[in-house]
């Protein structure tokens, strides 16, 4: 005897066959101001260079527009090196915000088992993202 699926076990799956594009790109300008808010940050390298005298110039609003795009191309080239399941996952539980026991219970899967997924899912986008230089740069590897 087969039990009718319930309402939240339809949206999981409904969810789960959306396959939600979860990481957009950032608004990045909107961010560069107000992280760089109070700072003089120059246009472009040479303009760096040239308000540098003897010192070391300071980083051009030009330069970090190419290095978010660098950084942007590597979160983008991981996400989609990721099963669709892997994609599912990341996104219900980072995007979305819901909790690991809960989506384990939709996965109808054992608390400790994914864990166990989640874990060895973060080590893979982890060592995915590190193959980038743009991004060992960035953590200073």
């Amino acid at each position: 005897m087969e039990t009718e699926p319930t309402e939240g076990e339809k949206l999981f799956e409904r969810l789960r066959l959306l396959k939600f594009p979860s990481l957009a790109p950032v608004r990045y300008k909107e961010s560069v101001q107000l992280l760089n808010a109070g700072q003089k940050i120059c246009a472009t390298e040479m303009e760096a260079i040239m308000r540098a005298g003897y010192w070391e110039p300071e980083t051009s609003q030009e330069l970090l527009d190419l290095q978010q795009r660098q950084l942007q191309v590597a979160v983008f080239d991981m996400f989609y090196s990721l099963t669709e399941e892997e994609q599912w996952i990341y996104h219900m539980l980072v995007d979305v915000g819901l909790s690991m026991r809960f989506v384990a219970k939709a996965l109808d899967l054992p608390k400790t088992t994914f864990a166990r997924r989640r874990d060895s899912l973060a080590e893979k986008m982890r060592r995915i993202l590190l193959n980038h230089e743009i991004v060992r740069d960035r953590l200073g590897f």
